[in-house]
């Protein structure tokens, strides 16, 4: 059996690959992340505190990652707690849970913190945002999910 020479420059192509691929899953979301929220600071109800865009990005980026430990914290219990249900009841319930912590947690945020100052409709807004956010990582857990099983059959 004859064995693949891999050259320098193979290597440094897929180093290379590798490096934006994980460039492009952490920073896309976080673009996302930024750019709704900054749509929603234009509203009346929501203030970004800062002097300028990059103090923007450091507060927002701040709220971000406190939100992805939080939130996995937060799921992990409940998708404990509720490992006794089943189906769409076990979803409705984890989903209606988590949409009233991403309310409380924005409540509590916005008590500690005054980088972000939001109304009562402002805090309605962000929390609908994170708790879509949240939907969304279902909707693609489950579409790879279909993906890879179907690339498995065949």
């Amino acid at each position: 059996m004859k064995k693949n020479k891999y050259s320098v420059f193979d290597h440094i192509f897929a180093i290379t690959v590798v490096s934006f691929m994980c460039l492009a899953i952490i920073s896309l979301p976080f673009l996302l992340f930024y750019s709704v929220m900054h749509l929603i600071s234009l509203t009346n109800d929501v203030r970004i505190n800062s002097s300028g865009t990059f103090s923007s990005i450091k507060i927002i980026l701040k709220f971000f990652l406190t939100v992805l430990v939080i939130t996995g914290v937060v799921d992990t219990i409940f998708s404990l707690i509720l490992k006794r249900m089943k189906g769409i009841i076990g979803f409705l319930s984890e989903a209606f849970l988590m949409l009233a912590f991403f309310y409380l947690y924005v409540l509590i945020y916005c008590f500690v913190s005054n980088e972000i100052v939001m109304t009562d409709k402002g805090r309605l807004y962000v929390s609908l945002f994170l708790f879509l956010m949240y939907l969304s990582i279902h909707a693609v857990y489950i579409g790879s999910k279909h993906i890879y099983e179907s690339m498995v059959k065949k």
